[in-house]
């Protein structure tokens, strides 16, 4: 009986004692990195992890910001800090990785970007106080714009970009006077460096334009009829413009216009005899305005080219871009007198075969010939003449 007394507790400290030792044997010490890669903007890049080191550099042009990182370890081990709450590396860190049993391993990570070879002048702009920007030429080094008389060299702020990490010499805020050639030296993060010399000219070239074709005439200026369709007598004005796309840069002086006759009036075709005023506007290729300018016509004027003087609107047409030129009669609705603008409609490429415009205002509809709304493209290219310096 005494045997059996004591059996029970006996079988029980066993059974606790061993299940004690299966539980210990289920936490598990595994606490290496498995794998670890970080990526920006769908680029990846993996780094091998040798002990407890983690090292490795990227590209240049692989910045160490907004990154993602991915780093694989075993099931049921945990990691500090967790890799999604770093989003860049700025030198050196640690991880820290803890086994299930609470065994921890620390990883040093040490991930560099290689140095910048770049040292380049990548924007050179003048504020005048548009940007104007220059040639660059990379390989020589060498930083060109022929510049308008109107610009003082003597005096000039400038937008200078150059690479990122890279520095420069002198520094640019400094420098206002490029009446004669200045230079800089960009130096790369790695330490090589590039000399440019910045070289500004003048404006000096003269350079006339002239389309003169014509095989069509168009209605310009008001209208006294009393039985034209859909038409009230000293109703409306209607304008005409033209198209300017230039090869080079350009600081016009004059740009005239051309009538095939003197006004008259419609009606009965008697001569107007009068000065008049012609307004000419010129826009960008949104129709914005950039400039105005009015010429006076003298009552005995019987067609040819009437020229507009623009040589105090200090102007700068740049080259490929798109300008509209746009002139009219002043007061034509009043007036009532009309004359016609030669135009060529033959099909063509270069300056003299750019689009035409036309515009109509009306007093009835209370429309103004000056509002861009009014206008419309002409399938004619219309006869003009631009002078100027190149």
């Amino acid at each position: 009986m005494k045997t059996k007394k004591y059996l029970f507790p006996t079988l029980l400290f066993f059974s606790l004692l061993m299940f004690s030792c299966v539980s210990e044997e289920k936490l598990s010490a595994e606490n290496t990195i498995q794998s670890f890669s970080i990526s920006r903007g769908g680029v990846t890049k993996d780094f091998t992890v040798v002990d407890n080191s983690i090292t490795g550099k990227v590209e240049s042009t692989f910045e160490l910001n907004d990154l993602s990182l991915s780093v694989l370890i075993p099931t049921g081990a945990t990691i500090s800090p967790e890799p999604n709450t770093i989003k860049s590396i700025n030198g050196s860190f640690t991880l820290v990785v803890t086994a299930e049993n609470g065994d921890k391993k620390t990883y040093n990570v040490n991930i560099n970007r290689e140095p910048s070879v770049d040292n380049f002048i990548l924007e050179f702009n003048i504020k005048t106080p548009d940007l104007m920007n220059t040639s660059i030429n990379k390989e020589t080094g060498l930083v060109t714009r022929r510049l308008p008389e109107f610009v003082d060299l003597k005096n000039l702020s400038v937008d200078l970009k150059y690479s990122k990490y890279a520095s420069i010499s002198p520094d640019p805020a400094t420098i206002k006077d490029y009446s004669s050639p200045v230079n800089f030296t960009v130096k790369s993060e790695s330490g090589i460096e590039k000399i440019y010399q910045v070289k500004l000219e003048r404006m000096d070239v003269n350079r006339t334009r002239s389309c003169t074709e014509a095989n069509a005439w168009k209605w310009f200026g008001g209208d006294d009829r009393t039985d034209a369709p859909d038409l009230l007598p000293y109703d409306r004005n209607v304008s005409t413009g033209q198209t300017i796309i230039l090869d080079k840069d350009l600081v016009p002086s004059v740009f005239s216009v051309n009538l095939r006759e003197g006004f008259y009036y419609y009606e009965n075709s008697k001569d107007y005899n009068q000065p008049v005023v012609l307004k000419l506007i010129i826009r960008d290729a949104s129709l914005n305005v950039l400039a105005t300018t009015t010429t006076g016509v003298s009552g005995g004027f019987s067609g040819g080219f009437i020229p507009f003087d623009l040589q105090k609107l200090n102007l700068l047409l740049e080259a490929n871009k798109t300008y509209v030129f746009y002139w009219y009669l002043v007061d034509g609705e009043k007036l009532g007198i009309t004359a016609s603008s030669p135009g060529n409609n033959k099909s063509g490429s270069g300056f003299c075969f750019n689009s035409g415009y036309s515009g109509e205002s009306k007093v009835s509809e209370n429309t103004n010939i000056e509002d861009s709304k009014v206008m419309f493209e002409h399938p004619w290219h219309f006869s003009i003449e631009l002078e100027g310096k190149e």
